[in-house]
């Protein structure tokens, strides 16, 4: 590991001159350390805020993924992997430290591709370079909450697109705080890129959690998108699949139809608003076999007389008393 994080510093043209202090175990297993190489100055960092840094990250083969990378993201909130998130918080402004971590704090099972594969640990050169808090919701104007609403977004979908649908939940609902929090905190009626992006962001999280089975946190985010924009067919084609999870085929078939009234040539729309007839017939047809099963054991029972066994006391079958 010396060896690499040296190669790591000179490839990212990082001063490796400073002196080296002892690995710090961030959790106590082994799993996360960090080691200072440049003292910063100031406070530690807080969770919440805004944090710049520059960073590098290399595989424990060598092989340099990311070089010189500058980030822009909200401490704490699930915006870069833990590794990143869980050590910088120890850090200054203007300090430079290493991480070595295992992959769950990286990438996990999932990867990066075509870079960072299944399970690999990371090695990380993080320098910070600058922090600012964040202000209350209510003291932002629309033009800022769109712009760390949509930083967010951003970065759910780079989260969704190597399926890590739990890390883009997380920063779905972040951009959604932010895009369309309570009408308490804000005044004045949003505009129409913001409720543009407020429903975008409401549609890709009912997407995700419908990625991971949670159907009814689903329905909740597409209700609310639909509430915002009622003739947004997307949405309307995102809650047909959330009910149809649910079961409730019949309550999807009419958000299709609804859809297919908006745009009549959706191709998405018909070809799903025709999956959902077929397994409505088929369900209505599976209660009927049901049903005449259950009516024609019904009929069998009272076409069968009962007769009493010959010989038979009334102390024949009782369960005795222990």
């Amino acid at each position: 590991f010396p060896f690499l994080l040296f190669h790591i510093k000179q490839s990212s043209g990082i001063n490796a001159e400073y002196g080296e202090n002892e690995w710090v175990e961030i959790l106590g297993n082994g799993s996360l350390k960090r080691k200072v190489t440049k003292q910063g100055t100031g406070e530690n960092l807080v969770k919440g805020q805004l944090v710049k840094i520059k960073y590098s990250l290399m595989l424990s083969d060598g092989n340099v993924v990311d070089k010189d990378v500058e980030q822009v993201f909200q401490l704490g909130d699930g915006e870069v992997i833990a590794a990143i998130d869980l050590t910088a918080n120890l850090a200054k402004v203007g300090e430079l430290y290493e991480v070595m971590a295992q992959a769950r704090f990286a990438y996990g099972t999932l990867g990066r591709p075509p870079k960072i594969g299944s399970n690999c640990g990371v090695l990380l050169v993080v320098e910070v370079i600058g922090a600012e808090d964040v202000p209350q919701i209510e003291d932002l104007s629309e033009e800022e909450r769109m712009m760390i609403g949509d930083r967010k977004r951003k970065i759910g979908n780079d989260n969704f697109a190597r399926f890590d649908y739990e890390a883009a939940s997380t920063n779905y609902r972040g951009a959604c705080s932010y895009l369309d929090p309570p009408s308490y905190k804000v005044v004045g009626e949003a505009s129409e890129e913001m409720k543009d992006l407020q429903t975008k962001s409401w549609c890709n999280l009912a997407l995700s959690e419908l990625k991971q089975s949670k159907s009814d946190s689903g329905l909740t985010a597409i209700n609310r998108a639909l509430e915002i924009q009622p003739k947004s067919t997307k949405a309307l084609y995102r809650k047909g699949k959330l009910l149809q999870e649910k079961g409730e085929y019949e309550e999807a078939e009419k958000c299709l139809k609804q859809a297919l009234q908006l745009e009549p040539d959706n191709a998405g729309c018909k070809q799903f608003l025709k999956e959902l007839t077929s397994a409505i017939i088929k369900s209505k047809q599976r209660q009927q076999r049901m049903y005449k099963k259950m009516f024609n054991l019904e009929d069998q029972k009272e076409a069968t007389p009962t007769t009493e066994k010959e010989g038979a006391t009334w102390l024949e079958g009782a369960i005795p008393m222990i």
